[in-house]
């Protein structure tokens, strides 16, 4: 449904109005119709600092096989921003940071990867095969044309190589509480801009389980009845997530309104790492968040506890596998509810996404995630079929309202009505204002910068000839289009 009143007349206001005598009308009432509505800043800010935090336990080959298989349709998409490749600082890091210091854990010593930038898996020569200098890498656009790189090579190459970590890791993941350390004062030096966007992209098969409590991994012979429980990772959901009506989280059965506990013993709350993250810039809109994770349905909480899979031993509870990508048999397929990640992404409205690793290619997966740093950093395509606002003239005649807004989301928000050019649809390098003068929007065919899809064949991004006028820091061009 449309929901804004348009600012200018277009051909609907003015054939509302005929018969009406002389004034000025600066607004009609909104039309019942489909409407495009995005944002997009005006000062463009091309820093963006990715970090791939790689779960690198031991069921996630095939994975890690994908995400590398198809990071070019990442960058590809990237690369569409207005500008070209944006100055990226990308880096990698695991899940793994030890057992929170409990002794003897397999798999899990000490600190583990600690939350430092990986250049590969251990033991690997990726820095030394693609000129790497450094533990992530820059790409950073030049005045003339040309980019500064800190590598040789493919930077696809690159990140296959540095992105593909192996199946060694603890096995009790903590993504959310690596996240956390990568990205404390100090650490991994030069990563970290403070005016740049910052995107964290979580790909893992299981669930957060982030403590500091290394008791929570101890007794690893307890049974059923002991006060931890097995050994296993239903741990990290018994401490860590809570049901509704549930006395024993270890009973086999259905579950219902699973959402994380936010009194644990154990575990840390999730809120820890939304309030770290939120509090990291100054503008909480440059915080960009992404999961390639498992199936949850939030809304209902559902989820089952069922006997382990790989022996179907009932005194080994596990939470049930939420989806699968090729063989129910296979012990390392499939992947399980994401409560607590999933709960951490949510957090951050208009600036998160997360998608099944379920699927057997995880392209659209990557593309998702690249369209929504695409839309962060400055998206002008019009990603939806415009109406045609006057079928009895040649042409596409669309209808949109147009507003530079500064501050949009404070109290002292202002903003500027942009009327449409003479001509709306232009195929000039820049909007032609004619007898409107400026400023004025236009709407151009760009094939380049905003690629046609099944979904929308028209490939248009809008323009504004300002005349020169460079708007305030912090102006966001608000733009609302009738679609079909």
């Amino acid at each position: 449904m449309l929901r804004f009143t348009l600012p200018t007349l277009g051909i609907v206001g003015l054939a509302a109005l005929t018969g009406c005598p002389d004034r000025e009308v600066s607004r009609v009432d909104p039309i019942q119709d489909p409407v495009l509505d995005k944002s997009i800043p005006v000062n463009i800010n091309r820093n963006l600092d990715i970090i791939f935090l790689v779960d690198n336990s031991g069921s996630m080959l095939a994975e890690q096989q994908q995400l590398t298989a198809n990071f070019p349709e990442f960058i590809n998409v990237l690369q569409q921003i207005e500008g070209g490749l944006p100055d990226i600082h990308l880096g990698v890091i695991s899940s793994n940071v030890g057992a929170a210091g409990a002794a003897s854990v397999p798999g899990c010593p000490a600190s583990g990867d600690d939350g430092n930038l990986l250049t590969g898996p251990p033991g690997n020569t990726c820095a030394s095969t693609y000129g790497l200098q450094g533990s992530f890498i820059s790409d950073i656009a030049q005045q003339d044309g040309s980019r500064m790189r800190n590598y040789t090579g493919d930077l696809a190459q690159l990140f296959t190589c540095m992105a593909s970590l192996g199946t060694s890791g603890c096995g009790f993941e903590m993504p959310l509480e690596s996240m956390y350390r990568a990205l404390q004062p100090g650490k991994n030096p030069g990563f970290y801009r403070d005016e740049a966007y910052l995107a964290v992209i979580f790909l893992s098969d299981e669930d957060d389980c982030s403590t500091e409590m290394g008791a929570m991994f101890g007794d690893p012979n307890a049974g059923i009845s002991s006060q931890l429980g097995p050994r296993t990772s239903f741990r990290c959901h018994e401490f860590g997530v809570r049901c509704d009506n549930d006395p024993n989280p270890r009973a086999l059965g259905p579950k219902t309104g699973c959402e994380p506990d936010t009194n644990s013993v154990y575990e840390y709350e999730v809120q820890r790492y939304i309030d770290f993250m939120r509090n990291l810039k100054d503008d909480p809109k440059l915080v960009i968040v992404a999961g390639i994770i498992g199936n949850f349905d939030a809304e209902s909480g559902d989820l089952t506890v069922v006997p382990d899979r790989r022996n179907n031993d009932p005194n080994l509870p596990e939470v049930q596998i939420s989806c699968f990508t090729r063989d129910p048999n296979d012990a390392d397929d499939g992947a399980y509810p994401p409560v607590r990640l999933q709960s951490f992404l949510t957090a951050f409205p208009e600036r998160n996404t997360f998608t099944t690793i379920c699927n057997e290619n995880l392209s659209d997966a990557l593309i998702q995630i690249a369209e929504l740093l695409k839309t962060a950093i400055g998206n002008p395509c019009i990603d939806k079929p415009l109406a045609d606002r006057n079928p009895n003239i040649d042409g596409l005649q669309p209808e949109c309202s147009v507003v530079d807004a500064l501050n949009p989301d404070s109290n002292d928000r202002t903003e500027t009505v942009i009327p449409q050019c003479s001509v709306a649809i232009q195929t000039g390098a820049t909007c032609d204002p004619g007898s409107a003068g400026t400023p004025c929007w236009c709407i151009h065919p760009d094939a380049t910068q905003c690629p046609a899809d099944a979904d929308n064949p028209q490939s248009y991004s809008i323009e504004v000839n300002r005349g020169g006028a460079t708007p305030p820091l912090g102006t966001v061009l608000e733009v609302q289009c009738v679609t079909e």
